[in-house]
């Protein structure tokens, strides 16, 4: 297991992206730093969002994978981050899903669920052999 330090201009911009009545989806940028995870900045997600969903376009993405390739954007993807308008801190079976095929490429990618009505969020990972497994407060910094 790893820690993850969190900087409070990625929370703010995810907070403000998250005020909206209806779920909203981006990824978390960062990097791998003497084995902690380091996020130091968001994209925000543009495509098709209701009150329970919230989906990426394909062309999107592409936009997104061609800018950190060319270099126009710093770090690498290291996670994604989504609301839960009804309320609560959770991973639902759709969420498992995104994350397996997130950590199809590294097993340092975490998904960060907000409740921005509660103003609580958490981060996740899943575990072979565990599951989703919910990062504690001891390993979750936000700098």
């Amino acid at each position: 297991m790893f820690n993850v330090r969190i900087s409070e201009d990625a929370l703010r911009k995810i907070a403000a992206h998250t005020s909206r009545p209806y779920e909203q989806i981006g990824l978390l940028l960062g990097d791998m730093v003497n084995g902690e995870l380091v996020i130091f900045d968001i994209i925000q997600g543009r495509g098709d969002a209701d009150d329970s969903t919230s989906v990426f376009s394909p062309q999107s993405l592409a936009r997104i994978a061609q800018s950190i390739l060319a270099g126009r954007v710093k770090g690498s993807i290291v996670g994604w981050y989504h609301s839960h308008v009804r309320g609560g801190v959770f991973m639902s079976e759709t969420d498992v899903r995104t994350q397996l095929k997130l950590q199809q490429f590294s097993p340092h990618v975490v998904a960060l669920v907000i409740d921005p009505k509660a103003n609580e969020f958490g981060i996740f990972t899943y575990l072979q052999g565990y599951g989703v497994v919910q990062l504690h407060e001891g390993q979750i910094t936000v700098y």
